[in-house]
């Protein structure tokens, strides 16, 4: 697993034995960088103490910085002051003063704005979205077998997520929320009825509130799948930085330690998905960049594909009827 860098530096490269090794990693080292250059990540801050999504995505990013660290030099890290709105982060990122780097799901105008590294950061983790519900609502979503059905439950979506664009062209019932943390004391107080979200984030945030909302639940049998890539965004004032950025992921991505940690780190996620006795509704993305790299399959997680999935063929078609 990539280790965070000890206060905030990333580990040097590996000392070489004798003078003439110590010469020519000097001399590697001043042909990457000018001299005294270090790269500073600028990152976010999460929403609250119980805000985990950018524990892996920050991992991910650090483990990028550390292995091209013999090419372009060790790196330093820096936490905005405080959290920022999505609309602020675009704002920041594109500034570059104190946010450099961020991830988020893509739009158009975060791929027209900034520079986009074009590795989904999640793998398609993300695009496959289960519901947290009250306890008390199963029975409405046990009972929804056809797509025209779930679309007519109402649900939460942020104000400014990509996600609520895409349900609501898709026809969904939306009701927006202006942050993230009341969109669960809306879903509680019945404003909806259920709350996609990643797969990668609803079982966490189930295990973090449910003492405090002692109703909520894990909706128990659909799944909606859509693409909805997250990548790193790096401000068009860094192009060294993007660059650095997307040579450490294609390394990650060439040896497979990309998938291997995705996977790794979302096991017990994918374990209690439970992917294989879902009812599975797939939605299309009209956000979709056409840069999306969806030819190349070794970026995207896919629980039901017949040669690489976790799901029997026999499971792998068990959809739900598009109408």
């Amino acid at each position: 697993m990539p280790a965070s860098p000890p206060n905030h530096i990333a580990p040097r490269p590996g000392v070489c034995h004798g003078w003439r090794g110590v010469l020519l990693a000097l001399v590697l080292l001043a042909a990457a960088a000018p001299a005294g250059a270090m790269d500073i990540l600028k990152i976010a801050r999460p929403e609250s103490a119980t805000d985990r999504r950018l524990d892996y995505t920050d991992s991910l990013l650090f483990e990028a910085m550390r292995r091209t660290t013999a090419r372009y030099g060790p790196y330093q890290v820096e936490r905005a002051p405080e959290f920022l709105s999505r609309e602020r982060l675009l704002e920041e990122t594109v500034r570059g003063e104190i946010i450099n780097v961020t991830s988020v799901p893509s739009q158009p105008a975060w791929e027209e704005k900034l520079i986009t590294i074009w590795i989904p950061v999640d793998l398609g983790m993300a695009d496959y979205r289960i519901s947290l519900i009250r306890a008390d609502q199963q029975a409405r979503l046990s009972a929804v077998k056809r797509l025209d059905e779930l679309k007519a439950l109402s649900m939460g979506a942020g104000t400014l997520w990509s996600s609520r664009k895409i349900y609501e062209d898709n026809g969904f019932e939306v009701v927006p929320g202006a942050d993230y943390e009341s969109l669960f004391k809306m879903l509680m107080a019945g404003r909806f009825v259920h709350f996609p979200r990643g797969v990668n984030e609803v079982f966490t945030e189930y295990e973090e509130r449910k003492a405090a909302f002692p109703k909520l639940a894990i909706e128990q049998e659909v799944v909606v799948q859509f693409p909805l890539p997250r990548y790193f965004f790096v401000t068009q004032n860094d192009p060294r930085l993007a660059r650095r950025v997307e040579e450490g992921l294609e390394s990650m991505v060439r040896d497979g330690s990309m998938m291997k940690m995705m996977k790794d780190y979302h096991a017990d996620m994918i374990r209690q998905a439970n992917f294989c006795s879902r009812r599975l509704f797939r939605i299309p993305n009209p956000l979709l960049s056409a840069k999306t790299p969806l030819d190349r399959k070794e970026f995207w997680f896919n629980p039901y594909d017949p040669k690489t999935g976790i799901c029997p063929q026999t499971a792998a078609v068990r959809k739900a009827p598009l109408r």
